[in-house]
């Protein structure tokens, strides 16, 4: 797993490899058909989320994985996908404590895509 924010917050990245050791993963195919998703969240409504999973889709598709969107209907009663995103979940939270925000309905987008990605995994491993 990957993060982009913790780049532009100065932080070393974990997980996602250094842009110096992309060229050699995306050569030698080891990320080649693995699955990938993404989710992201800001502090306010736009917060350029779209543009943090249009980083993370382009990324993937240079390492020939398959990226699984998200495949929800915007404004559904229950909250789902109230940001309206299709490629990935994008969420909003500000200072607010973790039990806070983001909000259930937030989360619950979040978990959908985690089962979809998982159910994926088990799809392609057959």
């Amino acid at each position: 797993m990957g993060r982009a924010a913790l780049r532009f917050a100065g932080q070393p990245e974990r997980g996602w490899p250094h842009p110096a050791q992309q060229p050699k993963l995306k050569y030698a195919g080891a990320w080649r058909d693995k699955i990938a998703a993404g989710f992201t969240i800001s502090g306010s409504p736009s917060g350029d989320k779209f543009s943090t999973l249009q980083y993370f889709f382009t990324l993937i598709m240079q390492h020939g994985m398959i990226w699984v969107g998200l495949g929800e209907m915007p404004h559904q009663p229950t909250g789902i996908n109230q940001a309206g995103s299709f490629s990935g979940v994008m969420a909003q939270a500000g200072q607010e404590p973790t039990d806070v925000a983001p909000n259930a309905a937030d989360k619950l987008t979040g978990e959908l895509l985690g089962k979809l990605v998982a159910e994926y995994a088990v799809k392609l491993k057959k």
